[in-house]
């Protein structure tokens, strides 16, 4: 297909409906339902052998030939749908999706239907082909000589729809000192701090560090060597806080090539000032740290 003519929308233009669909796929670029609830497929009440359709968008890809674009499709309230007689022998796996319906292209009929496809009853049976035009909401087991569907049966099988929108997020991941994320719907970050305890007399600052309380415990003095960049790539900008847990003195200083400022009386090699005081050590650059906190 060539450039087409003319663009949307010029004042004087004329049309066809496809031209819109293809201006909505500039913004929708995948089959996918719109908000995280949308068509959501769920047992019935009471249940049987029907399943329940939630209201709701989607936005669908037309698949019958090639530049169809994008169809988008909305549900106003909950429908149900029969699932036919189970076969008194083996399971077979049903297949409920959405599928649009345009005569331009194939067929006599200009819609949008829900529909749950029969599978092949069988001792390991698979789901039906997805049609043409259609986005795949739910598969529903049915079981031999089943006469009810519960939720257990029905597996989902809606995503989200793609965008092609700037910016666009798939995914929030956890960085340091914190939990959660997720790819879709509401997504909580948790803050939290880890901690590394340490015993010994002597310790080196760890990459994995970042972040992170380290409880110094010792009842000997205690040296803690904040390590050259070289040797371990913490990042600019890291925070690695840290706690004298026991009755040994706790001096922080840098290895060769390392600067450490702070406000303590000896501000190259400060010194936790008792049990239970916290300090943080920050790298403002490579190589340069400045510790703060419960100095002497």
């Amino acid at each position: 297909m060539t450039l087409q003519t003319p663009p949307s929308w010029l004042q004087a233009g004329s049309y066809p409906a496809q031209y819109d669909r293809l201006t909505a796929q500039a913004l929708w670029a995948t089959t996918g339902i719109i908000g995280s609830s949308s068509l959501a497929v769920t047992q019935n009440t009471p249940p049987g052998m029907s399943v329940r359709v939630a209201s709701g968008w989607a936005a669908i890809v037309g698949t019958t030939t090639s530049n169809m674009g994008v169809y988008t499709i909305f549900n106003d309230a909950t429908v149900a749908l029969t699932v036919t007689t189970a076969d008194p022998t083996n399971p077979r796996i049903d297949l409920v999706c959405a599928t649009v319906r345009d005569a331009y292209y194939s067929g006599a009929n200009n819609d949008v239907i829900f529909q749950v496809i029969a599978g092949t009853p069988a001792g390991s049976p698979v789901a039906p082909a997805l049609p043409a035009n259609s986005i795949s909401l739910a598969t529903v087991a049915v079981g031999a000589a089943v006469t009810q569907i519960n939720t257990a049966n029905i597996t989902d099988t809606r995503v989200d729809v793609g965008t092609n929108l700037p910016g666009d997020i798939s995914a929030v991941v956890a960085g340091a000192g914190l939990s959660g994320g997720g790819t879709s719907g509401a997504v909580t970050l948790n803050a939290s701090v880890a901690t590394n305890a340490q015993t010994g007399t002597t310790y080196t600052l760890a990459l994995a560090d970042n972040g992170k309380l380290v409880t110094l415990s010792n009842a000997s003095a205690i040296a803690v060597t904040i390590p050259l960049n070289s040797s371990i790539a913490l990042p600019v900008g890291a925070v690695i806080m840290m706690s004298s847990f026991g009755a040994g003195v706790v001096t922080i200083s840098g290895a060769g090539g390392v600067t450490v400022r702070s406000n303590g009386a000896t501000a190259a090699s400060p010194v936790i000032r008792t049990q239970y005081s916290s300090v943080g050590a920050i790298q403002t650059s490579a190589n340069n740290w400045l510790v703060v906190g419960d100095l002497i």
